[in-house]
């Protein structure tokens, strides 16, 4: 997906919003801003945030028929009003509509409920004169609230920050976007400057957390436990056809393991650590592949861990076994020597205790399938 398909997509997905209510004293406030369309199960919604529809400091009242939500005319038309609101914390607003309404419903996106440092972010008002589509760069380093801050490229030239007042009203309810592996990816909306006197191109965000967090089904929203969940779900699909694929394509690497597991376990231990070792071994593969969805530098720095420790351990581990006893101490002393890596080298991996034990895993099959010595049987064996 080039930089083209990324704009073109998320104008398709961006909407504007304009929501007339009645303040406590009964006079008429209307508020205007953006939204993103999210299509889910055969339904559509469009999410924005909370001061768009209700206001800011003190909400005023806003029905459903004071709400118009417009489209590019390739999606829909006409504006239209939602058929159900729910509001998420006074962060963000949701709004179901008619899909049927609509022309087109096969845009494509992806919800996550964090961000990710060092990705190129895309935000965009609704299409009109004022308000296009810009680029962004995380500026925040806690990971862990509901809000984040960008910093927002070519806001304005104005370095007064009075246009960025006025570019952000627009931008207030854009989807924060980013596009990986041919995948587009919202990470939440835009709220406001973070200091309208100061810097005018730091914005402040809003996560998708609250939205996880309602009694919408969103099969497309990808939480780190979700993650895990899917790490799960795929070890129980490995099945033995797998690892008999595995045997006839790599029959060398297959024997090398038989031969080992023969040397150190008994006979009818044999068969089960051949297909445990290859289902872990593989196992660590597919987690490679899932994890690099999230962050495309995993799989680079993972594949180089493995190499650095495997190269650590082999010399020091592999030289001689003179017994079944110190080969089986041996695979102790590697799966301990690992562990250790990972507690040293990958800080956030080792918080997982799933994710962690099938990296130990991969690089202690990685050993048994490469290191090239036999196990010698104790005599009395």
């Amino acid at each position: 997906m080039d930089e083209g398909q990324i704009k073109e997509l998320i104008s398709q997905l961006t909407v504007r919003v304009k929501a007339t209510g009645k303040t406590e004293d009964g006079s008429n406030v209307t508020e205007k801003g953006t939204g993103v369309l999210l299509l889910q199960n055969n339904r559509a919604y469009v999410l924005t945030v909370y001061h768009c529809i209700y206001g800011g400091k003190q909400p005023h009242i806003v029905a459903k028929d004071g709400i118009k939500i417009s489209f590019l005319s390739e999606i829909c038309s006409e504006p239209i009003t939602p058929i159900d609101i729910t509001s998420l914390k006074q962060n963000l607003v949701l709004m179901e509509i008619d899909i049927n309404k609509l022309d087109k419903t096969d845009m494509k996106c992806h919800y996550l409920d964090r961000v990710y440092d060092g990705k190129e972010y895309y935000l965009r008002g609704f299409p009109n004169s004022e308000v296009e589509n810009f680029k962004a760069r995380c500026a925040d380093i806690n990971f862990n609230d509901i809000t984040f801050k960008i910093s927002v490229d070519e806001l304005t030239s104005d370095t007064s920050g009075e246009k960025a007042v006025t570019f952000v009203a627009g931008l207030s309810g854009s989807g924060v976007f980013f596009s990986e592996n041919n995948q587009l990816y919202l990470v939440g909306l835009a709220n406001e400057l973070r200091d309208k006197y100061g810097r005018f191109n730091k914005v402040k965000c809003i996560k998708l957390i609250d939205l996880y967090s309602s009694d919408i089904e969103f099969s497309e929203f990808y939480t780190i436990n979700d993650i895990v969940q899917r790490l799960k779900e795929i070890d129980k699909k490995i099945s033995e056809d797998a690892c008999r694929k595995f045997e006839v394509d790599n029959t060398d690497e297959y024997n090398n393991i038989h031969r080992k597991h023969t040397n150190i376990y008994h006979k009818r231990e044999i068969l089960t650590k051949n297909f445990e070792g290859i289902k872990n071994y593989l196992q660590g593969q597919n987690s490679i592949n899932e994890m690099k969805v999230m962050d495309s530098n995993f799989e680079r720095y993972l594949i180089e861990f493995i190499y650095d420790t495997l190269s650590i351990i082999t010399p020091s581990i592999s030289e001689t076994i003179s017994s079944k006893k110190e080969g089986r101490d041996n695979l102790k002393l590697v799966r301990v020597e690992t562990i250790n890596a990972i507690k040293d080298e990958l800080k956030l991996i080792k918080r997982e205790n799933y994710i962690s034990s099938k990296l130990r895993e991969y690089i202690v099959i990685g050993w048994l399938l490469n290191c090239n010595i036999d196990f010698i049987l104790d005599e009395d064996d």
